[in-house]
């Protein structure tokens, strides 16, 4: 097994530098993004994996049957649609979202807050009614978080 000698290598911040002629070659921008996008596409995945771990621990908890195979197609998805979530919070595509596209229609409502509606006709033979797939409790809980947002970021550093 042969191990790419770039995987192990974490970039400095360059509006950190002060003597640039110290730094040694220039590396060109194509790899460097492309070592920032595999960073990034690690950072995900291993993100995904802690969170997959303690939700598979609270199902195990709520006497879940998690031995199941159905559990775990359906765990399995859920998985999936959270990564591609999250590759979509970095701008970086993923099938996921395009089945979360097709899915869910958004509404905005007067009062400000979103609706999701999931719509599975296009993935069954038969009608299916739509699905409302927040509770009430978590529409408030978004609408709270939504209201907040913005409140905490940090400072701009490049001020």
């Amino acid at each position: 097994m042969t191990k790419n000698r770039n995987d192990n290598i974490i970039l400095f911040p360059t509006n950190k530098i002060v003597e640039k002629s110290t730094t040694g070659p220039v590396k060109d921008d194509k790899f460097q993004k492309k070592l920032a996008q595999e960073q990034t596409k690690q950072f995900i995945e291993t993100t995904v994996d802690d969170i997959s771990i303690e939700l598979l621990r609270k199902f195990y908890n709520l006497a879940i049957k998690t031995n199941k195979d159905t559990f775990t197609k359906d765990l399995a998805v859920l998985v999936d649609v959270m990564r591609g979530l999250i590759y979509r919070d970095f701008d970086i595509k993923h099938p996921a979202q395009i089945l979360s596209d097709k899915l869910v229609d958004l509404k905005k409502l007067k009062d400000g807050s979103q609706s999701a509606k999931i719509d599975y006709t296009s993935l069954l033979d038969t009608k299916h009614k739509q699905h409302k797939p927040f509770s009430p409790d978590i529409k408030d809980e978004l609408r709270d978080i939504n209201d907040q947002a913005g409140m905490f970021d940090g400072d701009d550093i490049n001020d």
